[in-house]
């Protein structure tokens, strides 16, 4: 591969300019991301394929005009991974996609701060290899194809670690992500008594769900989630308030009107200002039961963001109650991995949102909690993998 110098230069770029390249940018990346979720559901669809490879050579050419020319090597590169899947009739992975995603978003990124000139863009240097990497996986056996796209993924984004994401039902990572309600004696394990509050908040949650399909067992999910990291932390948290909150924390969503609740398309301003309501009804109906205040805390919180841009009140890490730091990773995890109607999304394997919340410790998310997750995956794929053994 021809040799790169990281020289991009932003000065000479008038904002007219700018302005066009990140709206066909935006056209190519959302046209990217729909290509790639009709290729989860039918990895050998060439029409999809085409749309993929027409939407790189897109962001390609958009690149070259403003002079970004190592930025578009880097688009060279997934654009010849497309082709080579072209040309062998070869399945597309899903792991394809992930490099795909994190090769787009790296390239905005990079713009951005040069734009901003905010810091230095630690990608650049790498571009040669990353480059080079992407180039070597269509070349590969299927031996040697993993250790090619792991050694991709970790230079597209050094930060991240990447998860072993082959979860079957014989594993006992799936438990992770089982949507099964949890007996007395798992929830026993995790601090949890089998109240008559808890089983009024269960049986509520039940019928919530129902309003929508994306949300089925998902509080189950996110209930087993949040106790093991809980459990793993040490249980900072009260597993019982935790658990109360997991099965409240949307009852204000399930409130909301239903056509807001099956919107596919953008929500307008006032159909947003109705969903950033959404924690408080959950919290004023659980602050009438003083014994579960700390639940309705947790519901209050749960949109927040520990850089105070989060809703309904902008708090800040510190001022944000510890299960609400929870459940919002443990939320983040769930809507990834599966779809929801009123959000354009990937339905994202577990990789997918593994990389999305590391991209937004210290934003978005505690990056302590995010590093609980990751631990406690870690942990537990590894006392599988010695089992195994």
């Amino acid at each position: 591969m021809t040799k790169v110098e990281s020289t991009i230069q932003v000065d000479t770029v008038d904002a007219d300019t700018l302005s066009g390249f990140f709206e066909r940018f935006n056209v190519a990346n959302q046209q990217i991301e729909e290509s790639l979720l009709m290729l989860d559901l039918d990895p050998h669809d060439g029409q999809m394929l085409k749309k993929l490879a027409e939407a790189l050579i897109s962001i390609k050419q958009s690149l070259l005009e403003i002079e970004f020319n190592e930025l578009a090597f880097l688009a060279q590169s997934i654009g010849n991974l497309i082709s080579s899947i072209q040309s062998t009739n070869s399945k597309f992975e899903s792991t394809f996609g992930d490099i795909i995603l994190l090769a787009v978003d790296d390239i905005k990124t990079v713009i951005e701060k040069i734009i901003d000139n905010s810091e230095p863009c630690i990608l650049l240097p790498r571009l040669p290899r990353v480059c080079e990497a992407i180039n070597k996986i269509s070349l590969e056996d299927k031996l040697h194809l993993n250790e090619s796209i792991r050694d991709a993924l970790l230079l597209l984004d050094p930060s991240i670690e990447i998860l072993e994401t082959a979860i079957t039902e014989k594993s006992s990572l799936s438990s992770l992500f089982d949507d099964t309600p949890p007996d007395e004696e798992e929830l026993a394990a995790y601090g949890v008594e089998e109240n008559e509050d808890f089983l009024f908040f269960r049986g509520l949650s039940e019928p919530l769900e129902n309003r929508a399909h994306y949300w089925h067992g998902r509080s189950e999910r996110m209930l087993r989630l949040a106790l093991k990291m809980n459990d793993h932390a040490d249980r900072p948290v009260d597993p019982n308030q935790l658990a109360a909150a997991i099965y409240m924390h949307d009852v204000g969503m399930a409130l909301l009107p239903i056509e807001i609740i099956m919107k596919e398309g953008p929500l307008t301003n006032e159909e947003l200002a109705q969903v950033r309501e959404h924690p408080r009804i959950g919290f004023e109906l659980l602050r009438y039961m003083k014994q579960w205040s700390v639940a309705a805390l947790i519901v209050l919180h749960h949109h927040e963001r520990v850089d105070g841009t989060g809703y309904p009140s902008g708090l800040k890490e510190n001022d944000i109650c510890e299960g609400a730091k929870i459940l919002a990773v443990v939320d983040m995890i769930d809507a990834r991995m599966h779809e929801r109607a009123h959000v354009t999304m990937l339905k994202r394997p577990l990789l997918r949102a593994a990389m999305e919340i590391s991209k937004h410790a210290d934003s978005q998310f505690s990056a302590f909690w995010v590093d609980v997750f990751r631990d406690l995956f870690h942990k537990m794929r590894k006392q599988e993998n010695s089992e195994k053994d």
